[in-house]
C-alpha cells in the first residue's frame, strides 16, 4: 500500500480511536474524480477518450472538517465522507450528487463515526463498518451491517452484529476488499509493533441478497515480515504478496487463490523484472491482469502471465506518482505530490499500454486525496 494511503487510513483510524461503499439515471456514464484538500471537495469530470479533465460545479465545503476520505457509491448517487473535526470527532456525511458527480451543499445524513472503517458492497446497497475502540484490555472491534437507501443514500444499521474481533493488545482487524462477484468480505488481523509484521487474512462469505455475512472462514493466507512490509492483493484467480525487504530489495509472490496455499505458483524477482526487486508498493488493474510496479525512474506496467507463469513488462507511466484506478479500468489517475500535478493515462486493458491524456494542479491543504468514480 502506498506511504499516502497508509497514513490517511492510519490517521482516521487511530485518531479516532484515541480521541477515545433509483433517481432517474443518465444515459452516459460520467468520469468523475473528487480532489479532497483539506476541508474542500473539488470535482472533475474527465473525457474518457481524450483523458482530459475538467472542474465543474462548485466545490464542496465542509465546515469544521480537518481533511476528508471519500467513498463514492458504485453509481456514483451518493458519496459517504469521513472527516474529522478541530476536535479529533469523526463523522460520516452523506451528500446527494447531481448528474455530473457534484454533491450537494447540504448532507443528507451525518452519524458520528469514531474508530470506523467503511466498506461499500459492490451492489451499493449495503455497506460494512468496522468500529474499533480501545479499553484496558486492547483492541476490540465490532463489524456491522448497513443498508442504503438508494433514493435518499441513507444508512440504517441492520440489528444483527456481523462480527467481533478482540479484545488483545497488539493485533488490529481490518477490512480489506471484496471479491469480484461481491460473495466474499477479505479481512485482515494484523500486528505492526517492535519490528514484528504479521498479516492473517480470511473471509467472510456474503449473501448478496441481504447483505448478512457468514461466519469467517478461517485464516485463508498469512505473511511475516521483520525488516520490512508486506502488501497484499486478492483477484479471483490470484493472491499477490509483495514482500518487501528494507534491506535487501522484493519480490512479487504469485499464488493461486485457494486456502493457504502451500508455496508461490511463481515469484517475479530482479531476474524476472527489476521492478518486482524495486516496488516498496503496487497497484493492481481492475481486472486483476495487470500490476503497476514502482521502479526507480518510473512506474512499470507488467502483465501477470500465469499461461507461461512470468511477469512480463508491457509499458511505463514516468516518475513515480501515487496511482487511482477508474473503477471501470478504463482512466488511470496519476498524482505527483512534488510537483502538485495530477496527470490522466488512458489504459488499454487489452495490451497494458497507456497514452497520456489532460494534466490539472491542485494546491495542497493539510493532505490530499483523490477518490474517482463513474456516475450511472
Amino acid at each position: 500500500m502506498h506511504r499516502f494511503r497508509v497514513l490517511l487510513s492510519a490517521v482516521f483510524v487511530l485518531l479516532s480511536i484515541f480521541a477515545i461503499s433509483l433517481p432517474i439515471y443518465a444515459s452516459t456514464p460520467h468520469h468523475v474524480f473528487y480532489l479532497a484538500s483539506g476541508a474542500s471537495i473539488i470535482t472533475y469530470n474527465v473525457d474518457p477518450t481524450t483523458g482530459v479533465p475538467t472542474q465543474v460545479g462548485t466545490p464542496l465545503t465542509i465546515s469544521g472538517a480537518q481533511f476528508t476520505e471519500i467513498f463514492p457509491l458504485p453509481n456514483d448517487r451518493f458519496i459517504y465522507v469521513f472527516w474529522p473535526d478541530a476536535k479529533s470527532n469523526f463523522w460520516l456525511s452523506v451528500y446527494g450528487t447531481d448528474i455530473s458527480g457534484v454533491p450537494r451543499s447540504t448532507p443528507v445524513q451525518t452519524l458520528s463515526a469514531q474508530g470506523w472503517q467503511l466498506m461499500i458492497h459492490p451492489n451499493g446497497r449495503d455497506a460494512y463498518i468496522l468500529q474499533t475502540v480501545s479499553g484496558q484490555q486492547g483492541y476490540s472491534s465490532t463489524l456491522y451491517l448497513y443498508h442504503v437507501d438508494p433514493t435518499t443514500g441513507v444508512l440504517t444499521q441492520d440489528p444483527k452484529i456481523q462480527a467481533t474481533y478482540g479484545p488483545d493488545y497488539f493485533y488490529l482487524e481490518s477490512l480489506v476488499s471484496f471479491n469480484k462477484a461481491g460473495t466474499r468480505l477479505y479481512d485482515l488481523w494484523s500486528v505492526s509493533f517492535d519490528g514484528e509484521n504479521n498479516y492473517y487474512y480470511s473471509d467472510h462469505p456474503v449473501d448478496k441478497t441481504t447483505g448478512q455475512l457468514s461466519s469467517d472462514v478461517g485464516t485463508i493466507f498469512t505473511a511475516s515480515n521483520y525488516t520490512g512490509l508486506d502488501e497484499q492483493y486478492f483477484t479471483s484467480s490470484l493472491i499477490l504478496n509483495l514482500h518487501n525487504q528494507n534491506s535487501g530489495g522484493s519480490v512479487l509472490n504469485v499464488y493461486r487463490n485457494v486456502k493457504n496455499p502451500k508455496q508461490p505458483y511463481f515469484v517475479c524477482d530482479q531476474a524476472m523484472l527489476n521492478a518486482c526487486s524495486t516496488a516498496y508498493n503496487y497497484w493492481v488493474s481492475i481486472d486483476g491482469q495487470y500490476v503497476f510496479l514502482p521502479d526507480t525512474n518510473d512506474i512499470v506496467i507488467g502483465h501477470i502471465d500465469t499461461t507461461n507463469q512470468k511477469v512480463t513488462e508491457t509499458g511505463s507511466i514516468p516518475a513515480n506518482p501515487f496511482l487511482s484506478l477508474s473503477p471501470d479500468n478504463q482512466l488511470i489517475y496519476a498524482v505527483n505530490g512534488s510537483t502538485n500535478v495530477m496527470q490522466v493515462y488512458l489504459f488499454d486493458a487489452a495490451n497494458g499500454t497507456v497514452t497520456a491524456g489532460g494534466s490539472t494542479t491542485f494546491s495542497p491543504t493539510n493532505g490530499y486525496g483523490l477518490f474517482p468514480a463513474v456516475r450511472r
